[in-house]
């Protein structure tokens, strides 16, 4: 979970957590952390999604995809980083890394099987390195 503990005028809700609810409501809200539905980012700014496709099914952050033995492509999309790095992360450690383009809008895709990788979730990083957003994973099954 991402939060601050703010002391400096202008420095409230950075960093802040994503949390993909069913409804806006506290019960929904928690349901969605619990479930992992949720990503750190550190600031507005910034957006992302990120899903694994196989031929027949697709998951996003938090939730479990069944592969079924099929190759999985993974694609993140980010917004409000530019020239931000994003890396691609399983339970092997990084496993590849995109530049997105100076506008701070890009996607970044790579390609894996459940076999090679247990999960996958994404670091998306300024170009000095240091983290504007995290996500949870999602599980190749």
């Amino acid at each position: 979970m991402g939060n601050s503990d703010t002391h400096l005028e202008g420095q409230i809700g950075i960093p802040h957590t994503i949390v993909f609810a069913e409804a806006l409501s506290t019960p929904a809200a928690l349901a969605g952390i619990r479930a992992g539905r949720s990503w750190i980012a550190e600031s507005a700014a910034v957006d992302l999604s990120l899903t694994a496709v196989t031929a027949d099914h697709n998951a996003g952050i938090g939730e479990r995809l069944a592969t079924h033995g099929k190759p999985v492509m993974v694609r993140a999309h980010i917004r409000g980083v530019p020239s931000a790095t994003v890396s691609f992360h399983t339970d092997r450690g990084k496993v590849h890394r995109e530049s997105l383009p100076d506008s701070g809008v890009g996607t970044a895709e790579w390609h894996t099987t459940s076999e090679d990788s247990a999960f996958v979730r994404i670091e998306v990083r300024h170009p000095h390195g240091h983290m504007a957003a995290l996500t949870n994973p999602i599980v190749l099954t």
